[in-house]
């Protein structure tokens, strides 16, 4: 609050979890991940403004003209994944479903022989199918005419960035943002390959901070055959970004100044106004979600200007420029979601009320 800490909490609950939870403690945040995606995606659209804006197509006419070339290996499944626009994956209207089957045992099929494997990307392009799910080859609507929270869509940007920069989009935001908040580097050295999925409740908790890879065949959860990607590694945008509250919290601090680090400033500041605000559909309709940013302006008794992350186990960030105010929560908890949006609306609105008392 106006740039201070005013209070900090660690608990151990009997759900699980480090012994004890401390400030130092890594978590990893969940889909607060897409949030720290978000704000880099901000800085290559400036990067690389002469080459690709929100309205540029990802797959393209053609192979030559496509950010992801690689999607050219194979037929497409559906034709209307041609119109799919970059501000249609990082708003959650580019209409790929949300199931991602690789996270339970289960038989693989490749699609007609294809025998590279980055499931992520194949998956939503409707390349190959897991026994007894439903093959994900069709868009659930027209890209930009609706809204579907899914992780595909954020996976093939982190793809286009990587084909255009040349670098892992851990590294490269990082570089560019990461480090100049005060961010340790492990969190572009500590590429961690270790996913396994067998306690939810101790998923990716470490005293090291990191950034998970996919497409490796270390990596159960996004290369569930632990085959080798044709393409390489390339950081998972979805989830696995692991770090401190504080550090976290570092994050909501630059978000809450418009991108604005002291004298710099490393997120341009009509990217953070634009990605915290909600989304207007083709069709007019806005859902309360920006640009990997989720709008909280519906609850009763906090400010309307609310915006932030959310992640699995009520990992979450919540900035409220009008109060100056970053609050980060971190849990391994996972409540039903009327109960963790009670939660949640009912620590702001505690927060709130402290504050203008």
């Amino acid at each position: 609050y106006n740039g201070d800490i005013i209070a900090e909490s660690y608990v151990t609950g009997s759900e699980g979890g480090p012994q004890p939870w401390t400030r130092e403690s890594c978590n990893d945040v969940k889909s607060s991940t897409k949030s720290v995606f978000g704000t880099g995606v901000g800085v290559f659209l400036d990067e690389y403004r002469d080459r690709v804006n929100l309205d540029t197509l990802l797959v393209g006419g053609s192979r030559d003209e496509s950010l992801i070339p690689q999607i050219w290996d194979q037929p497409l499944t559906d034709p209307r994944k041609q119109d799919i626009k970059v501000k249609h994956v990082i708003s959650m209207t580019s209409g790929h479903a949300s199931d991602e089957p690789w996270l339970a045992p289960s038989q693989r099929h490749h699609f007609k022989g294809y025998t590279g494997a980055y499931q992520m990307y194949e998956y939503c392009f409707g390349w190959w199918c897991f026994e007894g799910i439903p093959d994900h080859h069709k868009l659930l609507f027209e890209p930009g005419y609706g809204f579907n929270y899914s992780n595909f869509g954020l996976e093939q940007m982190a793809l286009a960035m990587r084909n255009m920069t040349g670098e892992m989009v851990g590294p490269y935001i990082y570089d560019r943002v990461l480090s100049e908040i005060g961010m340790p580097i492990e969190l572009k050295t500590n590429t961690y390959r270790d996913m396994v999925y067998n306690d939810p409740r101790e998923l990716n908790f470490s005293d090291t901070p990191g950034w998970g890879v996919g497409g490796s065949e270390e990596c159960n959860a996004y290369g569930a055959d632990r085959s080798m990607s044709p393409y390489g590694y390339n950081t998972i945008v979805g989830s696995t970004f692991r770090c401190t509250a504080r550090d976290f919290a570092r994050l909501g601090y630059l978000w809450l100044n418009e991108g604005r680090w002291g004298d710099k400033q490393l997120v341009p500041e009509a990217w953070i106004k634009q990605a915290t605000s909600r989304f207007k559909q083709a069709n007019g309709k806005a859902h309360n979600y920006g640009y990997t940013f989720w709008v909280q302006d519906t609850w009763e008794n906090v400010p309307r200007d609310c915006y932030g992350s959310r992640g699995h186990n009520i990992n979450d960030c919540y900035v409220v420029p009008s109060l100056d105010l970053v609050v980060m929560r971190m849990g391994n908890d996972n409540p039903p979601s009327d109960q963790r949006n009670l939660f949640v609306e009912t620590l702001m609105t505690k927060i709130v009320e402290a504050i203008n008392r």
